[in-house]
């Protein structure tokens, strides 16, 4: 069985910490972004099996990432 990768695009530093020890307890390898253009590059270039994305994002809106994501 092969190791969820997941992404967390999220710019509070707390938030984007707690659920990354969440993710990582249940055995995943997570990828960390707080930005849009972050976001977007580490999706790209690592593939995640799933991306959690904060709506309101510095750069950008997270509906709008989600939409060039899908594309």
């Amino acid at each position: 069985m092969s190791v969820a990768r997941v992404l967390i695009i999220e710019d509070d530093t707390a938030i984007r910490s707690v659920v990354r020890a969440a993710v990582e307890a249940d055995g995943a390898r997570v990828f960390e972004a707080a930005t849009v253009q972050a976001g977007l590059a580490l999706a790209a270039a690592e593939c995640p099996d799933l991306i959690v994305l904060d709506l309101g994002l510095p750069d950008g809106d997270g509906r709008a990432v989600c939409s060039a994501l899908r594309a």
